[in-house]
């Protein structure tokens, strides 16, 4: 069984040293996927000695919000569908990092072979605003490549267009004036109607045979990555969506949790938490089926990574 882990970075190339180190291993592959915005250079020379990290070379913008991590994902996955071999693709930030040795997630993605790790609930479950109806039935349109400097604005000719017409009035004068308006908003939107959205996190562990018919379906419905061009957060929904509409009709796709733990829940602090060396003991009782954690800075004045690179219970 091949562990494939898809790397999406775009700083710290010492960071992402660090957890290419650790992860490293017989059978251990990695396809880094280094943001086009930023110089690859650094990266490539991190890991310069690593015979089996391969870096992306169709990158993408990874703009906040929007498809283009989504869409590296997707390119991962079609580099590591070449080799046909039996494994696991991991999805991982270059900002997480491992909670469990090399032989405790290889024994855990061995004996629950076949399963699907992914979050996924109805947009109904979750606890986004307005149930998440932003993201699928409005459009997205970036202002600019800065976090959060976006518009989102419904069809014209949708009734909650002129629910806040004002409003989107004056989205669609200040969009005209940047010249970032297709003629697309004049055209109703709407999530696929032969499937459901689901939410959930971004990060999941998928085996190599999910992967493939998920590959498959993206070759089908050419129009689901269009749609999602314009979607707010789609990697929130994007791969959740179509699992769990391929499970619909296929009974060997098991669902189990993400094994990526993230703490959303602190008070007073950027969610999700940016762990540092007085959370070492928060990491280390996590329950079995948490394999990895985010996120995590490099400091030089936090010694986080160290304390769980020579934990005793990861070794």
């Amino acid at each position: 069984m091949n562990i494939n882990y898809i790397l999406l970075v775009h700083k710290n190339p010492e960071q992402l040293q660090q957890l290419v180190t650790r992860l490293q291993g017989q059978n251990i592959y990695f396809y880094i996927h280094v943001d086009q915005n930023v110089d690859i250079q650094p990266f490539v020379k991190a890991l310069n000695e690593v015979e089996s990290a391969f870096f992306l070379e169709n990158r993408e913008k990874g703009i906040w919000g929007d498809i283009g991590i989504v869409k590296a994902s997707i390119n991962a996955l079609k580099e590591i569908a070449k080799r046909n071999e039996p494994g696991y693709c991991v999805l991982l930030s270059g900002q997480d990092y491992p909670i469990k040795s090399n032989q405790q997630i290889y024994k855990f993605l061995h004996s629950n072979y076949g399963k699907t790790f992914i979050d996924a609930i109805t947009f109904e479950e979750s606890a986004w605003p307005n149930n998440g109806a932003d993201r699928i039935k409005h459009y997205k349109f970036n202002l600019s490549p800065e976090r959060g400097h976006f518009l989102t604005v419904p069809s014209i000719l949708s009734r909650e267009f002129f629910k806040d017409w004002r409003r989107n009035f004056g989205s669609i004068i200040h969009l005209l004036k940047r010249n970032k308006l297709p003629l697309l908003i004049f055209k109703k939107r709407s999530f696929p109607k032969f499937m459901k959205p689901y939410a959930g996190s971004q990060w999941w562990a998928i085996p190599t045979e999910t992967t493939a018919k998920i590959l498959l379906f993206l070759v089908r419905h050419k129009e689901y990555i269009e749609y999602n061009k314009y979607s707010l957060l789609p990697d929130e929904f994007f791969f959740q969506s179509i699992i769990k509409y391929l499970k619909s009709t296929d009974d060997n796709i098991k669902l189990s949790p993400s094994i990526t733990y993230a703490n959303w829940s602190r008070v007073g602090v950027p969610l999700p938490v940016t762990f540092t060396s007085t959370d070492l003991e928060e990491l280390l009782n996590q329950p079995e089926g948490k394999l990895f954690a985010r996120k995590f800075e490099m400091d030089a004045n936090d010694k986080i990574i160290d304390l769980l690179q020579t934990s005793g219970h990861l070794l």
